[in-house]
């Protein structure tokens, strides 16, 4: 039996953020949910507001990733972050990765502020100028 990691895929990277940041290599690529997502997470839990939140995040990553509020290309991360109101403001990090047999995979998910969102917008328009 060949060992390997409990994996789901939980969406596409969409035609339109593929347009928007030209990461037309990306076309068609598939982001993963691994079980080593949980471990990674970890810290975060106790920034959520309640265990019910954090829960509910979780099991909402298909529709953060399919319906976000905003999307922001890390270019030095080469990671997409997807901003969303589930319960509170969170936000999905999705890690790009062209290299052969290795996945495009969410790294990491947090809550955060408002004024947090507003500055990775201002951030992208003034990368877009």
């Amino acid at each position: 039996m060949v060992k390997g990691r409990i994996k789901k895929v939980v969406g596409k990277i969409s035609d339109e953020i593929i347009e928007k940041y030209n990461l037309y290599e990306y076309r068609n690529e598939e982001i993963i949910q691994s079980i080593d997502l949980y471990q990674h997470i970890q810290k975060h839990i106790p920034e959520f507001t309640s265990i019910d939140s954090y829960n509910h995040t979780i099991s909402n990553i298909p529709e953060i990733i399919s319906n976000p509020l905003f999307v922001y290309y890390d270019n030095e991360r080469n990671s997409l972050l997807y901003f969303k109101r589930i319960d509170e403001n969170v936000c999905v990090v999705v890690k790009l990765n062209l290299r052969k047999n290795k996945d495009t995979y969410i790294s990491t998910i947090y809550p955060l502020s408002e004024n947090k969102i507003l500055k990775y917008k201002e951030l992208s328009y003034i990368k877009k100028v």
